[in-house]
């Protein structure tokens, strides 16, 4: 976005909300939406505050990819709870480095892609400004911003977001792009999550040897959070497993175990038994 441009943009960002938003959304203050996995929503006492920022880090560049997918995850439910579109605001940069959003994956995490606004930002100051202005508006059920660099996202551009999303119940949600760790942050957000790749479960092939496949899975750190008297008994430092499942669009618990080899992996023949 351009200088000159912006007042324009914004009215025409609140014009096309207005068009694919089909009922006057409900203002919800300081509730709080499931994420469907028991551990979390135990964590964050009742799952993630509406009206408020989150931020997502990843816990190393080669996780970016899953911080992204499980911001696009919270948005599926902050929108599942309020049958209301999305706003996406992408700084340029950032979707150079990290690829942009696809249709089908957009699906796979139960998001409309008819249903979220997209908005390019030439910067990170851009991003954060229009993330601040979207998250005035009613209409989303969540405004997410993704940016590169967090050298401009200090404690007053933190506060500037969080009291836009206090003033009407507009959850933000800030994807922290680059290579950002979660301790070097300092901002008035409510919950910090890293998160991290891990490897999912595969599904069995219908009779090829290269399995389907899983579904997306995540180990979340809850790094910062302000969810109440709860919030004192989280470890920091402890990863959740978690998997989305999108046929439910929420998230499940998974099991922190190590899976077990890939059957195709094997030998082909199995081996032959001991005689005693």
């Amino acid at each position: 976005m351009q200088g000159s441009g912006k007042a324009q943009q914004i009215s025409l960002l609140r014009r096309e909300m207005a068009g694919i938003a089909t009922a006057p959304p409900a203002i919800v203050a300081r509730a709080h939406v499931s994420l469907g996995a028991a551990r979390l929503d135990r964590l964050l006492a009742g799952g993630l505050v509406t009206g408020a920022l989150h931020e997502i880090t990843a816990a190393a560049p080669g996780d970016t990819p899953a911080a992204a997918g499980f911001v696009l995850a919270l948005a599926a439910r902050c929108a599942a709870a309020r049958n209301a579109p999305l706003i996406w605001i992408g700084e340029d940069f950032a979707s150079l480095e990290q690829g942009s959003l696809y249709g089908p994956g957009l699906a796979l995490h139960g998001i409309d892609p008819a249903r979220l606004v997209l908005v390019h930002a030439a910067n990170a100051k851009d991003a954060l400004w229009a993330m601040e202005e979207a998250l005035k508006c009613r209409t989303p059920a969540a405004v997410i911003g993704e940016i590169y660099s967090a050298k401009l996202y200090d404690l007053t551009a933190s506060r500037r977001l969080v009291l836009a999303a206090q003033k009407q119940g507009t959850t933000g949600l800030l994807c922290l792009a680059g290579p950002v760790r979660a301790e070097a942050l300092s901002s008035g957000a409510e919950t910090r999550f890293e998160v991290r790749a891990r490897s999912s479960p595969h599904a069995a092939s219908a009779g090829g040897r290269t399995p389907l496949p899983g579904p997306a899975a995540f180990d979340v750190r809850i790094a910062k959070a302000r969810a109440g008297p709860a919030a004192f008994s989280i470890d920091r430092e402890k990863f959740h497993p978690v998997f989305w499942s999108h046929r439910e669009v929420l998230f499940r618990d998974a099991l922190s175990l190590p899976l077990a080899a890939i059957a195709g992996d094997g030998p082909d023949q199995p081996p032959q038994r001991r005689s005693a």
